[in-house]
């Protein structure tokens, strides 16, 4: 067997045997199954599985090592096949960042760079969802008879608000920065580009509406809030953008001349992007761009 072979065998088994799991559950839950035949069917199939997940794991560590990886390297590479580490990675680095966000400190910023936030407006979504996620708890503690549910679902409930607030708290603790020579643009706690500031022809205030999400069209980079970018630069030569994503192959790599961002002070920006080296700062007014 190849060693596509093997992710593809490994990836089925871990997803299969996480779905025994959630139907096992499920059927237990909703009184279905009884709990000696949910213990029975987990002990027929998941164990099964389990052995097959595990001798995947090992076969991959041994072909890894006939080709002539050390024991350590081919522990690594084959954990990080699993279909669940990305999720696994995110759910951790979340909690990291609510951690610092509650902490009021900022990730991965250089010593003595400026910063420059994009934080104004997301705080609103998460916390209407934090309170429809209150009323709904009570609302199902009153309708719910049975405790042992009452209790899972609030939990589960709360366990989704830390999860997107940890999302959140990655973006906010995770700015853009200006450092003596160089521009740090950053998008869910990845760096999207570092730009030469010798290279910026132009930096000018300037609202566009036409993108909400991150993106890049012909050419122009969009790192937008829900109100659109408050900044637009113009470079003298193209740098790469990497747009991340919780699946690395659906990272969006492009060539970039324009660039249109969002930051709570662009006027800030503009100010500091004069110290810098060579940067051509170009106030204008703000105005409105709806065709992008």
């Amino acid at each position: 067997m190849t060693m596509r072979g093997f992710r593809r065998f490994q990836h089925i088994a871990q997803v299969l045997t996480v779905l025994v799991v959630l139907v096992d559950a499920v059927l237990l839950a909703t009184g279905i199954i009884t709990a000696g035949q949910a213990l029975s069917l987990f002990a027929v199939l998941e164990i099964p599985l389990t052995g097959a997940v595990a001798t995947a794991f090992v076969m991959v560590i041994v072909v890894r090592m006939r080709r002539g990886d050390g024991f350590r390297t081919a522990v690594g590479q084959a954990l990080g096949q699993s279909p669940f580490l990305p999720v696994i990675r995110a759910e951790i680095r979340g909690y990291r960042a609510l951690w610092r966000a509650i902490r009021g400190r900022d990730c991965g910023v250089e010593p003595g760079a400026v910063v420059f936030h994009a934080r104004r407006g997301t705080l609103a979504l998460p916390v209407a969802f934090a309170i429809a996620t209150a009323v709904e708890i009570g609302v199902l503690h009153l309708l719910l008879p049975w405790v042992w549910l009452r209790v899972t679902l609030a939990l589960v409930s709360i366990w989704s608000l830390i999860t997107l607030f940890g999302y959140l708290s990655v973006h906010r603790t995770h700015p853009h920065y200006l450092t003596g020579t160089s521009l740090v643009l950053r998008q869910s706690g990845a760096v999207v580009a570092v730009i030469d500031c010798a290279t910026i022809e132009s930096l000018s205030l300037r609202s566009r509406f036409s993108e909400t999400a991150p993106t890049v069209v012909e050419g122009r980079l969009f790192l937008p809030s829900a109100d659109g970018t408050t900044v637009d630069l113009t470079l003298t030569s193209p740098v790469t953008a990497t747009l991340p994503a919780l699946v690395p192959a659906r990272r969006k790599i492009a060539r970039v001349d324009h660039i249109s961002l969002y930051v709570d002070e662009p006027e800030r920006l503009l100010a500091a992007s004069r110290t810098a080296a060579r940067p051509v700062a170009r106030p204008e007014s703000a105005s409105a761009d709806t065709s992008g």
